[in-house]
This record gives C-alpha cells, structure tokens and sequence, in this order.
C-alpha cells in the first residue's frame, strides 16, 4: 500500500492495515501534527522500521453510491463488516434498492457472511452457521462501532 524508494523498505506485511491510514501517515510524512479525532493509525515509525502494527481489528462500511437521505446516512448503508484477526464478518441491511445511476446492488443472499481469511482468502466458504458464538461476538462488535438506529440486519443465518 506504501512505497517510499531509499524510506520505507519493500515487505509483505501480515498486519491489518486501512485507506484510513493512509492520511495520518501522509502528513507524518510532511511533518504536519495529525489531528487527534482524525481515524487511522500512523504507520510511519511502522513502516520505516519494520515494527509490527497494533491493531487486530478493523471496521468499514459500504453505501449506495447515491445518497437516499443527506440527514439520514443510514438510508443509503448496504453493508458493514468487521475483521478480526484471521475472521471477517459482512452484515447487510433491510431496504429497498436506491433510485437512479448507482442503484444499490443487494446481495442475492443477505444473510451474514463469516469468512476464515487466512485458509480462505478469496471469501468462498460462510463459516456462519458453523460458528454461531463467533458470529454473535463479531455482530456484537460492530453494533458496538456503529450503532444504528433504523436500519435492520440479518443477523442469524438460515439453516441448511
């Protein structure tokens, strides 16, 4: 994600990192003071000197291209996820799609959708119903990051 020629040395890295990061780590770089409030981490002492990153959980957010509601985010949310360590959670939302360019593209099965990322990387086999406990623990956390107040999640998946 950073590549600095003769500043940061070229590695694969195992850690969680985000988009979020990439601007603390930007001014960092030019020596400006990163806002406290501002998300993300600077990962510029991370990156220069090879020390792993803290973060072992990371959240995000997808909305419909057009907004619904400018005082109602929520409204145009299709989904939210959460990693966490080896896992990765994907919740969606009741709703209907969007109007116009950009209509909101539901899932063709919205049930939540919990992946092992590290023996499956490419996000092909639900784990949901495999690991209910789990399931509930990640849900827990990202209604935790992002409470809602009118919008509904599918939260239990269906039995086979």
């Amino acid at each position: 994600m950073f590549r600095w020629p003769g500043k940061i040395k070229p590695a694969d890295r195992p850690e969680l990192c985000s988009s979020i990061d990439i601007v603390p780590t930007i001014l960092a770089v030019a020596g400006v003071d990163i806002p406290k409030r501002l998300p993300g981490l600077n990962l510029l002492a991370n990156l220069q000197e090879g020390k792993p990153i803290k973060r072992n959980t990371l959240f995000g957010e997808n909305f419909d291209h057009n907004i619904e509601d400018i005082e109602d985010p929520e409204a145009s949310l299709l989904n939210r996820w959460v990693i966490r360590g080896d896992y990765k959670l994907l919740l969606t939302y009741d709703g209907v799609a969007g109007s116009g360019y950009g209509r909101r593209v539901l899932p063709t099965d919205p049930q939540p959708q919990l992946f092992d990322l590290k023996s499956d990387p490419h996000e092909k086999t639900n784990l949901a119903t495999k690991k209910p406990e789990l399931l509930k623990e990640l849900s827990g956390l990202i209604h935790g990051w992002y409470p809602l107040k009118n919008r509904k999640v599918n939260t239990l998946p269906r039995q086979k």
